[in-house]
């Protein structure tokens, strides 16, 4: 044992030695891909957005919060479910548990067969929601429409039904509408059943770093393109004005989008906590990355590709940045890494291995810096301690697992237009979709 640990240090060691042994030119054109995106688009912005946090409130906002505290408006929390009948009672306990003094919770049963009617009348016999029910399920979009056009609110909540709340989550909602340009807010999401498995500790430190630290660079930067179906807050009156939710999958980036098409800006509250489970199976985490990524095709490529030409009105910068961002670094570098893979194997064999391997030390020391400053901004830093000894098998998760799922979404998505069969939409509303599709 002592002599294989002892040969795989003299192994790395030796790679290590081989990088230093490179001109800068050779080292550029070998690990372009890190040392000309990676570092750059995470290490930097990451950096910038650390240094943003530890500036001072805005007078703005401390105001627009005390003004909240004085008067706060009317909030309508909307819970579309489907098949929610163990989790609708406990996420509509915790959302009665806010401390937030003016608001109001609409459910909408899906068409659900496993008795959620039954929580749902109780609930509203209790006083505690108003509850609606469709006979036939016609997907999230169908329920948090049929949801909007029942709200009352100023600003509306869009929950999923089985996940809970800190208690002041919508307070940390609205106080990012300070700023008048605001049409929406993405509310933070965190893993429930983290200590489950080695997947839910792989999916944790996704939200804790694509979430959580991610979605506060990109609206710090104005590019957020994205609030979430599990917890987010937009104006009534934007989602009445461009429509409300389209047929789904990927429902909540595009009615992210169209509001910032709209004129709008999107903002991030990392206070505002959602705890929600995670697939705690790798059957079950493949499916719903293959559902969530193929959005990327569906609506980033297909629908609103147009954001890449700037002769196309409406036409705002951000958007396009916010577009390219989107597109370059998950689909473009997506479809390029086997590529880059396959010719370092043909043309630097006898180096592959080595070079393998010092990709991964440096892509490891990559996520430990990710994780500094993820812990620098976290709101619960001593949960995510128990990560740090994880974070080398991060490297993998991401860099291999998933980038090989995100590629086999994005064909599906492609050449098949699979999300326009997928199960999460009722094949009834999938046909009419098909049928004014106009991609």
């Amino acid at each position: 044992m002592y002599e294989l640990i002892n040969s795989a240090i003299e192994y790395v060691e030796a790679s290590i030695g081989m990088l230093f042994a490179m001109s800068p030119q050779h080292l550029v054109m070998l690990l372009w891909p890190f040392l000309l995106l990676s570092i750059p688009r995470y290490l930097l912005t990451e950096f910038f957005a650390l240094f943003l946090a530890m500036r001072p409130e805005p007078k703005e906002k401390a105001a627009f919060r005390e003004e909240l505290h004085r008067n706060p408006p009317f909030v309508s929390v909307l819970l579309p479910g489907f098949n929610e009948r163990e989790t609708l009672e406990t996420t509509v306990l915790s959302l009665r548990e806010q401390n937030y003094p003016n608001y109001e919770i609409i459910v909408v049963n899906d068409g659900s067969s496993d008795g959620m009617g039954e929580v749902g009348r109780k609930l509203a016999r209790r006083g505690w929601v108003r509850y609606f029910e469709h006979r036939m399920r016609g997907g999230k979009s169908s329920a948090a429409n049929f949801a909007l056009n029942a709200a009352r609110g100023e600003y509306v909540v869009i929950c999923d039904a089985d996940s809970t709340f800190d208690s002041n989550s919508i307070w940390h909602l609205l106080v990012e509408f300070y700023r008048p340009e605001v049409v929406a807010v993405a509310g933070n999401l965190r893993v429930r059943n983290a200590d489950a498995n080695l997947l839910t500790r792989m999916q944790a430190m996704q939200y804790v770093f694509g979430i959580g630290l991610g979605r506060r660079v990109s609206a710090m930067l104005g590019i957020l393109f994205i609030v979430s179906g599990a917890f987010g807050a937009l104006r009534r009156s934007t989602l009445i004005g461009t429509g409300g939710w389209e047929t789904g999958p990927g429902e909540d980036g595009d009615v992210t989008v169209k509001a910032r098409i709209a004129g709008g800006d999107v903002a991030f509250a990392p206070e505002a906590m959602c705890m929600t489970d995670a697939p705690d199976a790798w059957w079950p985490y493949y499916r719903q990355q293959l559902r969530w990524n193929r959005s990327m095709i569906r609506f980033h490529v297909r629908k609103y590709g147009w954001l890449f030409n700037p002769f196309r009105r409406p036409f705002d910068v951000r958007n396009l940045i916010a577009n390219i961002d989107t597109v370059l670094y998950q689909l473009v570098l997506g479809l390029t890494f086997p590529i880059y893979i396959i010719y370092m194997y043909m043309y630097h064999s006898d180096i592959f291995y080595q070079l393998m391997l010092v990709v991964l030390i440096l892509y490891t020391a990559i996520n430990y810096l990710h994780f500094i400053v993820a812990l620098a901004l976290s709101e619960r830093p001593w949960t995510d301690l128990k990560m740090f000894p994880y974070i080398p098998l991060y490297g993998f998760f991401m860099g291999f697992y998933l980038r090989v799922v995100r590629l086999i979404a994005y064909a599906d998505e492609y050449f098949f237009r699979t999300s326009y069969k997928e199960s999460y939409v009722p094949e009834h509303v999938q046909k009419q979709s098909r049928i004014y599709d106009p991609w």
